[in-house]
């Protein structure tokens, strides 16, 4: 086996960014053990130069021992020496055992469980790992305790639309909106705090700019021991689901001539409306209304006319309506209203026969005059549900239709 090698390095060097890549490339072609011998002194120096390797990677491949251009100065810093990883220390106060402890440093070195070859052992790893992860299409990333990323793959920079540089020892509050960030961060210390696993749904700045909807899978990473070293995760873009999930959602609970909600849809929603106005008290109206003659209408211009009509007809209605109202289509040509909260829906209930009699509809088709008959009911829902409700109004429909038709017809319960 090759001899091993001990590299001089100081931080004044490393300040040179053309010195920093010739290093990068040697360490990367380094097949023989090599060592860097950091030299400094008992003060910042050497730790300086420590953190350089580190940050750009020089210390993935060669481990670092330290030489101290000071005599006495090893009990100073050797604790600390050890801590950021040193291999050995090395000082002037070694004497006449100085070339001793250098030969036993190179011994280990060549060793094939030295540290040298557990370095490339683990960059191997490292590489191999990281090759992996880009192949695999959904962003995955690997954090420390405090936030910081340590590791993701090519997908999680393509997502962000970040070079690595700009990812890596970062936190998500500086590749991510500052409310997004906040989100993450929290759920972030939720899952370290739990110690366990997280999935949750959210959503993710993407390289374009554009919100996605993502669904992030999260567990903590903890070492041999146990201790908390971080946490893993990966993003899964379910944004195409959503989408479909709110289509079909939509397509299920809407009428799809008029747009409006559906019979089924209508029932569910007016249910628990009544049962918050049981609750506190409050007042509500139910209407009903059809379209009269639509039979007679359809038979006259077709029912490609009558559903242009009842397009139109629904349009107009929604536009008097707030958005806290409950409209939808529950017939052919039958709809219902759900006031919320209105103390004179019996008013509302009158008026609407007028709004859709000055009303001309279809007029790119020759125009049609229209009317409508109205029922309605008002009442604070204490003993009646929906379908008495219903029944109510639907009473009243009738009578206006007995009564001529083009009118409107309400009661109030709560007075009867």
């Amino acid at each position: 086996m090759a001899q091993p090698c001990l590299e001089p390095v100081c931080a004044s060097e490393l300040a040179d960014e053309g010195v920093r890549a010739e290093l990068l490339q040697r360490t990367a072609r380094a097949m023989h053990p090599h060592c860097w011998l950091v030299v400094g002194d008992a003060h910042s120096q050497w730790r300086e130069c420590v953190t350089t390797l580190r940050s750009h990677g020089l210390l993935d491949q060669m481990p670092w021992a330290l030489w101290l251009r000071e005599r006495l100065a090893r009990a100073a810093i050797q604790d600390a020496a050890w801590e950021e990883g040193a291999v050995e220390i090395l000082d002037e106060d070694d004497g006449n055992a100085l070339s001793h402890r250098i030969a036993s440093l190179c011994k280990r070195l060549r060793s094939p469980h030295g540290p040298f070859t557990q370095l490339r052992r683990v960059r191997f790893a490292h590489e191999a790992m990281r090759s992996t992860l880009n192949h695999i299409p959904a962003p995955i990333f690997i954090k420390d305790v405090e936030g910081r990323y340590l590791e993701c793959n090519q997908a999680f920079l393509e997502y962000l639309g970040l070079p690595r540089e700009k990812v890596i020892a970062h936190t998500v509050y500086d590749v991510a909106p500052p409310m997004l960030a906040k989100v993450y961060d929290q759920a972030d210390r939720r899952l370290l705090e739990d110690g366990t696993r997280q999935i949750y749904d959210t959503q993710v700045r993407w390289a374009d700019g554009a919100l996605r909807d993502v669904t992030f899978y999260k567990s903590v990473v903890r070492d041999q021991s146990g201790s908390l070293l971080g946490q893993a995760g990966a993003i899964f873009d379910i944004t195409e689901k959503k989408r479909l999930e709110n289509t079909l959602r939509v397509l299920s609970e809407t009428d799809p001539l008029t747009g409006i909600l559906n019979r089924r849809s209508f029932m569910e929603q007016a249910t628990l409306r009544l049962e918050e106005r049981r609750v506190r008290g409050e007042t509500v109206t139910l209407i009903l209304f059809d379209l009269d003659h639509l039979k007679l209408l359809n038979d006259a211009r077709g029912h490609a006319f009558g559903d242009t009509v009842l397009r139109e007809l629904s349009g107009l209605i929604a536009a008097h309506l707030r958005p806290g109202d409950l409209f939808a289509r529950i017939g052919g040509d039958e709809f219902a209203i759900l006031l919320d909260g209105v103390t004179d829906g019996c008013a509302v209930a009158r008026r609407l026969p007028q709004l859709v009699a000055a009303k001309t509809f279809a007029p790119a088709h020759g125009g049609q005059r229209c009317t409508i008959s109205v029922g309605g009911v008002t009442t604070i829902p204490t003993n009646v549900d929906v379908d008495q409700m219903l029944i109510h109004a639907d009473q009243a429909l009738y009578e206006a239709k007995n009564k001529g038709r083009n009118l409107g017809i309400a009661r109030n319960l709560s007075c009867e």
